[in-house]
């Protein structure tokens, strides 16, 4: 009897279950290759996520939506650990958006978005809108002059947004005046704060499916300039068995190189908002918030900056009207969310390599330049409008990109046969590129015994934690020496990654 063929809502959920893993999984073992750092790169992003969540509650604790500047200050200059903490939580949002960016940028130069991982990617970059717009909204709620100048100019150009997405916005941000309210703040604070939390909450729903669908495809195979080839582990079982660098590794390795690369993220947030401390001066016994109440009068003559993520956004509203640059923004968010399809579909790449890909790296060399650019651009011209030589200079970059980048692709195309496994630039150009050299090294493997100098470094790294465990408990004043703790604290959690990085990776798992 022939076989029914299956209807259209069957090959959706097919289409699904294959990028999605709508039928469940479990968490899976990596292979011997992907122990290298920048396969884990979100697991930095989680790291500094939940960094956010715990200092987030720990500031909430203190924060007044009613008196925000007070309360903000309040915290910093009277609170033990209080200075610490807020700096903590605002480098911690940076640390977030840039690893953000980073983790992006890096699946999209290794074709991570491919087939059938379409769906994780939109899931990601949902993630990425939905952090900056927390970002945005943590930015607003100390009600310092700048913050709040720079957040009430963004809600005024986010008016100007098509598709019925103004009127959204203005449901939800315009308030009647209400009694209750301290005098001089602004109601809409209370709401921010809500939504800040809404908004997080929301990051964690996101973030968790983003994680189920990696453990629904696993890592990606290393690059290779074949087309066409299958971008899941499971469909190379001969290379699981028998290719010593595909070996599965116990789930002890996975769970060690995800502490060593959440200590390593909290570790540097630590040392960056220690020896730099966000907004805050020191001043002998005094630590003050340096950054002045919002005031209307003021406002009227301060530029509005948006904070570093939200430059090449603002670059667009000085550079054309509003309405031309809420499409151009939104064009450019589709783009983003959109281009695996792009990618498959209008510039029919068949290969993960950056070499086969020359049409997508053009394009996406020509949005990171356009976006270095428009960022520092904005920047250096607070409160001025540019001119359409904005957009134009954007074309330029893009034009370009595309004369440069993929000419040069397609030569090294023509240059190296289709079946090689590795990016071969560096050696064309005489010198071993980083991903050569990392390459070589993930084939390397610490003896048992633990070598001499090996040996030795542990006990060093050990004697340095002792140490600075030991100055921190020293430290009397919780509040003059908080930094310092910081510093230590940052220290010590870097020693300990290094620990945990030689315990999970020594020796040859069998």
């Amino acid at each position: 009897m022939e076989e029914r063929e299956g209807t259209w809502l069957d090959r959706v959920l097919e289409w699904l279950d294959e990028r999605t893993g709508l039928y469940g999984h479990t968490i899976r073992q990596a292979p011997r290759y992907a122990y290298r750092l920048d396969f884990w790169l979100g697991s930095f992003v989680l790291a500094s996520f939940l960094f956010e969540v715990v200092t987030g509650m720990l500031v909430a604790l203190y924060y007044v939506p009613a008196d925000p500047y007070a309360s903000t200050s309040y915290l910093i200059s009277s609170v033990p650990l209080g200075a610490l903490l807020f700096s903590l939580h605002s480098w911690g949002a940076y640390a977030m958006v840039f690893l953000l960016l980073v983790h992006m940028t890096r699946n999209f130069l290794v074709g991570a978005y491919r087939k059938p991982r379409e769906i994780m990617w939109i899931v990601g970059t949902v993630l990425a809108g939905l952090t900056l717009t927390e970002a945005y909204l943590g930015y607003s709620l100390p009600y310092n002059l700048i913050s709040w100048t720079a957040t009430t100019t963004g809600l005024n150009l986010f008016t100007y947004m098509p598709l019925g997405l103004s009127n959204l916005i203005a449901a939800m941000t315009l308030l009647p005046q209400l009694p209750g309210i301290a005098s001089g703040v602004d109601p809409l604070v209370d709401r921010f704060f809500v939504f800040h939390w809404i908004v997080g909450a929301l990051i964690a729903l996101v973030l968790g499916l983003h994680l189920y669908i990696f453990e629904k495809h696993g890592i990606t195979p290393p690059l290779s300039k074949e087309k066409n080839r299958s971008e899941l582990i499971d469909d190379y079982p001969d290379k699981l068995r028998s290719d010593p660098n595909w070996k599965l590794q116990p789930l002890t390795r996975t769970f060690g190189i995800i502490v060593v690369t959440m200590l390593m993220t909290f570790g540097a947030i630590f040392l960056i908002a220690s020896a730099f401390p966000f907004q805050i001066a020191i001043d002998g016994s005094q630590i003050k918030y340096i950054m002045p109440e919002y005031n209307p009068a003021l406002a009227a003559q301060t530029p509005p900056i948006p904070d570093w993520y939200f430059l090449f956004i603002y670059f667009f509203y000085k550079s054309v009207t509003p309405s031309n640059a809420s499409l151009i923004f939104l064009a450019w968010g589709a783009i983003t969310v959109l281009f695996p399809f792009i990618d498959e579909y209008v510039f029919r790449h068949q290969s993960p390599h950056p070499v086969m890909r020359p049409a997508s790296m053009a394009l996406g060399v020509g949005f990171i330049l356009s976006f270095v650019v428009n960022s520092v651009w904005a920047y250096l011209t607070p409160g001025r409008d540019i001119g359409p030589i904005g957009v134009e200079v954007d074309g330029v970059i893009f034009v370009l990109s595309f004369l440069t980048v993929f000419p040069v692709l397609r030569w090294l195309q023509s240059r190296a046969g289709p079946e090689s496994d590795s990016f071969n630039l560096g050696k064309r150009l005489g010198f071993a590129s980083a991903l050569s050299r990392s390459q070589e090294l993930e084939t390397i493997t610490l003896p048992r015994p633990v070598s001499l100098g090996l040996d030795l470094s542990i006990l060093v790294t050990l004697g340095l934690i002792a140490y600075t465990t030991a100055r921190m408990f020293t430290l009397t004043n919780l509040f003059l020496d908080q930094f310092e703790l910081g510093i230590l604290a940052g220290i010590n959690m870097f020693l300990l990654s290094y620990l945990i990085l030689i315990y999970t990776l020594r020796g040859d798992e069998k």
